[in-house]
C-alpha cells in the first residue's frame, strides 16, 4: 500500500506541528495562510485536490483504510509512514477532518487548532458551497459515476467519502440532513475536547480567529501584516463547475473517437456488401 500513495508536494518529511481539525467552512483557507505567513512549510489545504487531482486518489486510500463508516472500509488503518508518504514535507494539515482520530494517534506531538462556529450558519454554508454543489443532481452523479472514471480521476467519489465520513453515515444522501448533520457536528467537537489535552489544544470561534489568540498559542510573534480573511464560498462553487466540465470533455474526447470509428466501419461496411452485392 505505501509505496502506491503519491505526496502532494515534494519535500523532505518534516515533524507535523500543527493539525487543524475543525469541520469544512470553519475558515480553513484563512487559517492556511496565516500558518503560511508564520511561515510553516507546506500547509496543506483543500484546494490542493483540485490543483493536483490526481494525487487525490491517496486520500481516497485512506478514506478506504481509515474510515469506519464507509462500506469500503478495509480496517487497515494507516501508521505514520503511510501518512508521511502523502503529507510527509507538511509542518500543518487543514482540512483533514475525516481522519482525525488517526492523525492524533499518529502524530501525537502536533497542536491543535478546533475552529468552530454557529450550526446553522455552518450548516447553511456548507450545504450551499460544498455539499449541493458536488453531490446533489444529475450533474454530479454523472461527474462522479460516468465522466471522471473515463478520464482516470476519482474526485467526485473521494469527496463523498469524506462527507460520509464527518457524519458517520454510510450513505451519502443521509449527509444532507440536517438533523445527522447536527449530530455528526456536536459529536466531533465534544470528541476531539476530549481526546486532546488543554494545553496542546485551541479551541476557537471564527468570529475569534485573529492573530493574538493563534500567536499566543503557538508561541509566535504577531505579523504586522492583517490576519488573512478570505472567502472560500465562490471558490470552492467555482471548483466544483470546473471539474465538471473538465470532466465532461475529457469523457467527450474520449468518447469521440471510438464514435468516429464506429460510424466509419458502419458506412465503409454498408458500402462493401452494397458494392459486392451489385456485382452479383
Amino acid at each position: 500500500m505505501v509505496q502506491k500513495l503519491v505526496p502532494f508536494s515534494d519535500g523532505p518529511t518534516r515533524e507535523k506541528k500543527i493539525l487543524s481539525l475543525g469541520f469544512y467552512r470553519t475558515g480553513s483557507q484563512s487559517l492556511k495562510e496565516a500558518l503560511t505567513i508564520l511561515h510553516y512549510k507546506d500547509v496543506f489545504h483543500s484546494s490542493a485536490i483540485m490543483d493536483a487531482p490526481i494525487k487525490f486518489a491517496s486520500l481516497g486510500a485512506a478514506a478506504d483504510d481509515n474510515i469506519t463508516c464507509l462500506p469500503s472500509y478495509t480496517g487497515r488503518h494507516w501508521n505514520r509512514a503511510q501518512w508521511d508518504r502523502i503529507f510527509g514535507p507538511c509542518e500543518a494539515l487543514t482540512d483533514v477532518t475525516p481522519y482525525s482520530l488517526d492523525l492524533l494517534r499518529v502524530y501525537p506531538e502536533a497542536k491543535v487548532i478546533l475552529v468552530k462556529r454557529d450550526f446553522d450558519s455552518w450548516a447553511t454554508s456548507f450545504l450551499n458551497t460544498l455539499f449541493i454543489p458536488s453531490s446533489v443532481g444529475i450533474i454530479p452523479w454523472l461527474s462522479g459515476c460516468v465522466f471522471e472514471p473515463m478520464i482516470g480521476l476519482k474526485v467526485s467519489k473521494i469527496v463523498w467519502k469524506f462527507y460520509m465520513g464527518l457524519f458517520g453515515v454510510s450513505v451519502l444522501q443521509k449527509a444532507g440532513n440536517r438533523q445527522i448533520m447536527r449530530a455528526g457536528y456536536d459529536r466531533h467537537y465534544d470528541l476531539i475536547r476530549l481526546l486532546v489535552p488543554p494545553d496542546r489544544l485551541l479551541d476557537i470561534d471564527l468570529r475569534d480567529l485573529s492573530w493574538e489568540p493563534l500567536c499566543k498559542f503557538l508561541e509566535k510573534d504577531v505579523p504586522v501584516q492583517p490576519f488573512p480573511r478570505l472567502n472560500e464560498s465562490k471558490t470552492y462553487a467555482e471548483s466544483w463547475t470546473l471539474l465538471h466540465r473538465w470532466a465532461f470533455v475529457g469523457a467527450l474526447f474520449k468518447i469521440v473517437p471510438a464514435l468516429l470509428i464506429v460510424a466509419g466501419l458502419t458506412w465503409w461496411s454498408e458500402w462493401y456488401f452494397a458494392g459486392h452485392g451489385r456485382i452479383i
